[in-house]
Protein backbone atom coordinates (compact mmCIF):
# COMPACT_ATOMS: atom_id res chain seq x y z
CA UNK A 1 0.00 0.00 0.00
CA UNK A 2 1.28 2.99 -0.96
CA UNK A 3 1.48 6.64 0.55
CA UNK A 4 -0.85 9.05 -0.82
CA UNK A 5 0.63 12.79 0.38
CA UNK A 6 4.52 11.59 0.40
CA UNK A 7 5.21 15.45 0.48
CA UNK A 8 3.89 14.99 3.70
CA UNK A 9 6.82 13.26 4.60
CA UNK A 10 9.45 15.19 3.32
CA UNK A 11 11.72 16.81 5.88
CA UNK A 12 11.74 20.87 5.71
CA UNK A 13 12.79 24.18 7.25
CA UNK A 14 11.89 27.42 6.64
CA UNK A 15 13.46 30.97 8.29
CA UNK A 16 11.55 34.04 8.74
CA UNK A 17 14.09 37.43 9.18
CA UNK A 18 16.94 39.60 7.39
CA UNK A 19 18.21 37.70 4.45
CA UNK A 20 15.28 34.70 4.71
CA UNK A 21 14.79 35.03 1.07
CA UNK A 22 18.59 33.93 0.22
CA UNK A 23 18.76 31.80 2.86
CA UNK A 24 15.56 29.92 2.16
CA UNK A 25 16.69 29.26 -1.52
CA UNK A 26 20.20 28.42 -0.96
CA UNK A 27 20.25 26.66 1.84
CA UNK A 28 22.30 23.35 1.27
CA UNK A 29 22.70 22.23 4.28
CA UNK A 30 21.81 22.79 8.01
CA UNK A 31 22.22 21.42 11.68
CA UNK A 32 20.12 22.71 15.02
CA UNK A 33 22.27 21.29 18.15
CA UNK A 34 19.26 21.29 20.97
CA UNK A 35 21.82 21.98 24.21
CA UNK A 36 21.11 19.48 27.00
CA UNK A 37 23.08 21.43 29.51
CA UNK A 38 24.46 24.82 30.36
CA UNK A 39 25.17 25.85 26.42
CA UNK A 40 22.90 27.76 24.55
CA UNK A 41 21.13 25.66 21.69
CA UNK A 42 23.60 26.12 18.26
CA UNK A 43 21.61 26.64 14.74
CA UNK A 44 24.52 26.08 12.02
CA UNK A 45 23.46 26.75 8.64
CA UNK A 46 25.49 26.45 4.88
CA UNK A 47 24.02 28.76 2.00
CA UNK A 48 25.09 28.61 -1.19
CA UNK A 49 26.32 32.05 -2.44
CA UNK A 50 26.87 32.04 -6.21
CA UNK A 51 25.97 35.26 -7.88
CA UNK A 52 23.75 36.23 -4.36
CA UNK A 53 23.53 39.34 -2.34
CA UNK A 54 21.70 40.33 1.13
CA UNK A 55 22.87 38.16 3.83
CA UNK A 56 21.91 39.15 7.33
CA UNK A 57 25.16 40.34 9.12
CA UNK A 58 26.09 39.20 12.79
CA UNK A 59 23.64 40.25 15.74
CA UNK A 60 20.71 39.64 13.29
CA UNK A 61 17.83 37.64 14.26
CA UNK A 62 16.19 34.64 12.71
CA UNK A 63 13.28 32.75 13.50
CA UNK A 64 14.15 29.00 12.56
CA UNK A 65 10.96 26.15 11.62
CA UNK A 66 11.57 22.67 11.47
CA UNK A 67 9.15 20.26 10.63
CA UNK A 68 7.89 18.05 7.18
CA UNK A 69 6.01 19.08 4.28
CA UNK A 70 3.25 22.13 4.97
CA UNK A 71 3.88 20.97 9.02
CA UNK A 72 6.40 23.48 10.37
CA UNK A 73 7.24 24.02 13.88
CA UNK A 74 8.69 27.26 15.46
CA UNK A 75 11.54 26.52 17.19
CA UNK A 76 12.43 29.80 17.88
CA UNK A 77 14.52 33.07 17.63
CA UNK A 78 18.12 32.95 17.09
CA UNK A 79 21.07 35.41 17.27
CA UNK A 80 23.71 35.29 14.55
CA UNK A 81 27.29 35.13 16.60
CA UNK A 82 29.66 33.73 13.43
CA UNK A 83 29.39 34.52 9.85
CA UNK A 84 32.27 32.27 7.78
CA UNK A 85 32.54 32.69 3.87
CA UNK A 86 34.21 30.69 1.77
CA UNK A 87 35.64 31.31 -1.86
CA UNK A 88 35.01 27.88 -3.11
CA UNK A 89 32.04 26.62 -3.74
CA UNK A 90 30.70 30.01 -3.34
CA UNK A 91 29.37 29.70 0.38
CA UNK A 92 28.50 31.27 3.42
CA UNK A 93 28.08 29.60 7.18
CA UNK A 94 26.20 31.00 9.40
CA UNK A 95 26.43 30.12 13.55
CA UNK A 96 23.83 31.28 15.43
CA UNK A 97 22.75 30.77 19.32
CA UNK A 98 19.41 30.80 21.20
CA UNK A 99 20.85 33.62 23.59
CA UNK A 100 22.00 37.47 22.43
CA UNK A 101 26.15 36.98 22.33
CA UNK A 102 27.95 38.90 20.39
CA UNK A 103 30.49 41.69 20.07
CA UNK A 104 28.52 44.69 21.80
CA UNK A 105 28.36 44.08 25.31
CA UNK A 106 25.60 46.93 26.49
CA UNK A 107 24.45 45.17 29.48
CA UNK A 108 28.06 43.48 30.22
CA UNK A 109 27.03 40.21 30.45
CA UNK A 110 30.29 38.90 29.87
CA UNK A 111 31.92 41.04 32.38
CA UNK A 112 33.65 39.31 35.38
CA UNK A 113 32.08 40.79 38.61
CA UNK A 114 32.97 40.48 42.55
CA UNK A 115 29.83 41.10 44.94
CA UNK A 116 28.20 39.61 47.54
CA UNK A 117 24.55 38.57 48.37
CA UNK A 118 23.09 38.07 51.99
CA UNK A 119 19.81 36.45 53.50
CA UNK A 120 18.10 36.01 49.28
CA UNK A 121 16.22 33.15 48.10
CA UNK A 122 18.04 31.27 44.76
CA UNK A 123 15.18 32.52 42.60
CA UNK A 124 15.36 36.46 43.64
CA UNK A 125 19.11 35.53 43.31
CA UNK A 126 18.83 34.47 39.57
CA UNK A 127 16.05 37.14 39.07
CA UNK A 128 18.26 40.04 39.90
CA UNK A 129 21.44 38.69 38.04
CA UNK A 130 19.52 37.78 34.62
CA UNK A 131 16.91 40.75 34.77
CA UNK A 132 19.60 43.57 34.21
CA UNK A 133 20.30 42.04 31.21
CA UNK A 134 17.34 41.76 28.89
CA UNK A 135 16.66 38.22 29.72
CA UNK A 136 13.21 37.11 31.20
CA UNK A 137 13.46 34.70 33.92
CA UNK A 138 11.91 31.66 34.72
CA UNK A 139 12.65 29.88 37.33
CA UNK A 140 11.43 25.93 39.03
CA UNK A 141 9.44 26.24 41.80
CA UNK A 142 11.70 24.02 43.94
CA UNK A 143 14.02 27.41 44.30
CA UNK A 144 11.86 29.74 45.49
CA UNK A 145 12.24 28.23 48.75
CA UNK A 146 16.05 27.64 49.08
CA UNK A 147 17.31 30.64 51.02
CA UNK A 148 21.05 31.71 50.62
CA UNK A 149 22.32 33.65 53.72
CA UNK A 150 25.85 34.77 52.06
CA UNK A 151 26.41 33.85 48.79
CA UNK A 152 29.60 35.64 46.70
CA UNK A 153 30.68 36.05 43.53
CA UNK A 154 34.10 36.06 42.95
CA UNK A 155 35.54 37.52 39.61
CA UNK A 156 33.03 35.51 37.53
CA UNK A 157 31.18 36.59 34.67
CA UNK A 158 27.34 36.39 35.32
CA UNK A 159 27.00 33.27 33.25
CA UNK A 160 29.04 31.46 34.89
CA UNK A 161 28.14 32.26 38.22
CA UNK A 162 24.91 31.19 37.48
CA UNK A 163 25.74 27.79 36.13
CA UNK A 164 28.18 27.36 39.17
CA UNK A 165 24.94 27.96 41.32
CA UNK A 166 22.74 25.43 39.67
CA UNK A 167 25.33 22.81 39.08
CA UNK A 168 25.85 22.58 42.93
CA UNK A 169 21.90 21.66 43.27
CA UNK A 170 22.13 19.53 40.15
CA UNK A 171 20.00 22.06 38.18
CA UNK A 172 21.00 23.82 35.00
CA UNK A 173 20.63 27.62 34.01
CA UNK A 174 20.33 28.38 30.48
CA UNK A 175 19.17 30.86 28.27
CA UNK A 176 16.87 30.35 25.69
CA UNK A 177 15.87 32.79 23.33
CA UNK A 178 14.63 35.96 25.34
CA UNK A 179 14.28 33.52 28.47
CA UNK A 180 16.91 32.63 31.34
CA UNK A 181 15.60 29.09 32.71
CA UNK A 182 16.75 27.90 36.22
CA UNK A 183 15.62 24.17 36.23
CA UNK A 184 16.63 20.72 37.89
CA UNK A 185 18.95 18.78 35.35
CA UNK A 186 16.49 17.14 32.96
CA UNK A 187 13.52 19.12 33.02
CA UNK A 188 14.73 21.98 30.86
CA UNK A 189 12.65 21.16 27.90
CA UNK A 190 12.82 22.49 24.34
CA UNK A 191 10.64 25.06 23.49
CA UNK A 192 8.63 22.42 21.54
CA UNK A 193 9.78 19.04 22.97
CA UNK A 194 10.36 17.58 19.94
CA UNK A 195 14.14 16.69 17.79
CA UNK A 196 14.74 15.76 14.30
CA UNK A 197 18.02 14.88 12.69
CA UNK A 198 19.52 17.29 10.20
CA UNK A 199 19.20 17.10 6.90
CA UNK A 200 22.55 17.08 4.86
CA UNK A 201 22.55 18.18 1.10
CA UNK A 202 25.52 19.31 -1.20
CA UNK A 203 26.17 22.34 -3.53
CA UNK A 204 25.78 20.86 -7.61
CA UNK A 205 29.13 21.71 -7.96
CA UNK A 206 31.43 20.79 -4.81
CA UNK A 207 34.52 19.76 -6.55
CA UNK A 208 37.30 21.84 -7.28
CA UNK A 209 38.18 22.51 -11.17
CA UNK A 210 41.68 24.42 -10.94
CA UNK A 211 44.42 22.60 -9.26
CA UNK A 212 46.76 25.09 -8.47
CA UNK A 213 43.87 26.80 -6.06
CA UNK A 214 42.85 25.04 -3.33
CA UNK A 215 40.14 27.34 -1.39
CA UNK A 216 40.38 30.41 0.68
CA UNK A 217 37.87 30.98 3.99
CA UNK A 218 37.23 33.61 6.63
CA UNK A 219 36.65 32.72 10.34
CA UNK A 220 35.93 35.86 13.24
CA UNK A 221 33.78 34.11 15.48
CA UNK A 222 32.29 37.32 17.20
CA UNK A 223 32.43 35.91 20.67
CA UNK A 224 35.98 36.45 20.94
CA UNK A 225 36.39 39.89 20.07
CA UNK A 226 37.37 41.92 22.83
CA UNK A 227 38.19 45.40 22.89
CA UNK A 228 38.89 46.65 26.44
CA UNK A 229 40.66 45.16 29.38
CA UNK A 230 39.67 45.47 33.05
CA UNK A 231 41.78 44.57 36.18
CA UNK A 232 41.04 44.33 39.86
CA UNK A 233 44.05 45.20 42.69
CA UNK A 234 43.92 45.72 46.29
CA UNK A 235 46.42 48.55 48.15
CA UNK A 236 47.54 46.27 51.05
CA UNK A 237 47.88 48.85 52.98
CA UNK A 238 44.96 49.80 52.95
CA UNK A 239 42.73 47.54 52.17
CA UNK A 240 41.25 49.24 49.91
CA UNK A 241 40.03 47.70 46.34
CA UNK A 242 40.47 49.27 42.64
CA UNK A 243 39.72 48.83 39.02
CA UNK A 244 41.80 49.53 36.20
CA UNK A 245 40.42 50.06 33.03
CA UNK A 246 42.02 49.88 29.57
CA UNK A 247 40.24 50.28 25.75
CA UNK A 248 36.69 50.64 25.94
CA UNK A 249 33.46 47.71 27.00
CA UNK A 250 33.58 44.87 25.77
CA UNK A 251 36.02 44.31 28.78
CA UNK A 252 38.05 41.27 29.62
Amino acid sequence: MGLNNQSNYLPSVRVSGAGENTINARLTSWERIDAAGTQSDQLTMHIDTTGQTGLPKEGAVLTWLEGYGDNLIDKGQFKITRIVPKLFPPSVTIVATAAPFQVEDKTGFKERRTRTFENVSLADLFRQVVTPHGFSPRVAKEFESIVLEHMDQTDETDSAFLTRLARERDAIAKPVNDLYVLAKRGQVKTITGQTMPPVVSLPSQNTPSEGQFINCQLDRPSRSAITGVKANWTNHNTGEEHTVHVGTAPFK
